[in-house]
């Protein structure tokens, strides 16, 4: 293995004698619990350029078990809203996102909305949430062009709040089992001007799914994927043709479902609609009769 003056006598350069923007280049690409306790512990200038600012623009703690583990051992709320005041102080307020762990509280939002008004995006996996306090919180987000949150937070009067207070916003991502028209509804109503939808590994019906693309004029991204029972009528396809991005899962081939002729509803030729189903008892039980 070459030495560090044969490196040096052949051109090479040692990793702490980096240039001090490329190395911040480079650790921002890092995680927090490596910026935490990995690189700051490396050598001086690695030190100094994880306090960079730029390095802490985008804070991801969703897998907040492994990362309290790395930075103490500690995975309480209270370890987490440390970690978390630490870290917006290195960014200096400058955050563009942060997703919280589901052990975030509601001041927790509140504080990074306070100490970060540019930020850009959040995701809050926890349904938990005060309404005042979210209102709040959004009210000092002006810039804020995008969230994801729990089917909890989908409801008219907090989405109207959202489209009020933040002007750039146009990307939603809802955290539920399944999306029914009521909360489709007071998307589409709330947030006429969305660019990007995403609702994974949710249960969604065809008509609701065309709700969404006839509402949503503005609408250029739409990720219903993840679940694999997704019905993809022919109607969807040729209403979805004019996305730029439409991403979807199914373990039925194309054109396979139909809508119902009787009631709306999707169903397969093996499986046939339930309302068809009991108007055929309905003749049979008559017949007997």
């Amino acid at each position: 293995m070459a030495t560090a003056r044969q490196k040096q006598l052949h051109g090479g350069r040692r990793w702490e004698n980096l240039n001090h923007d490329l190395l911040v280049a480079i650790i921002r690409r890092l995680g927090v619990a490596d910026l935490i306790a990995g690189v700051r512990l490396v050598c001086s200038s690695w030190h100094a350029a994880a306090r960079d600012p730029l390095c802490w623009l985008e804070l991801d703690f969703r897998d907040w078990d492994s990362i309290a583990i790395r930075t103490g051992g500690l995975s309480d709320r209270g370890a987490f809203f440390r970690l978390l005041l630490f870290s917006v102080t290195c960014a200096d307020g400058l955050i563009n996102s942060v997703h919280f762990p589901y052990v975030a509280a509601e001041l927790d939002l509140l504080n990074v909305a306070a100490m970060c008004p540019r930020l850009e995006y959040f995701s809050w996996p926890n349904p938990v949430m005060d309404e005042s306090t979210f209102c709040e919180a959004i009210s000092k987000l002006k810039f804020l062009r995008g969230m994801a949150v729990d089917e909890d937070l989908i409801y008219t009067k907090l989405l109207q709040h959202v489209n009020q207070c933040c002007i750039h916003f146009r990307e939603l991502r809802v955290i539920a089992p399944c999306i029914n028209e009521c909360m489709a509804s007071a998307i589409c109503k709330s947030l006429p001007s969305l660019r990007k939808l995403e609702i994974t590994e949710s249960v969604i019906q065809s008509r609701t799914i065309i709700m969404f693309l006839d509402e949503l004029k503005e609408l250029e991204h739409f990720d219903i994927s993840g679940y694999e029972n997704s019905a993809i009528t022919n109607a969807v396809l040729q209403k979805a043709s004019h996305l730029k991005v439409f991403l979807w899962t199914s373990r039925f081939d194309l054109g396979e479902f139909r809508d119902c002729s009787n009631c709306g509803e999707e169903t397969s030729p093996e499986n046939g609609c339930e309302c068809m189903l009991q108007e055929e008892m309905m003749k049979w039980l008559t017949e007997i009769s």
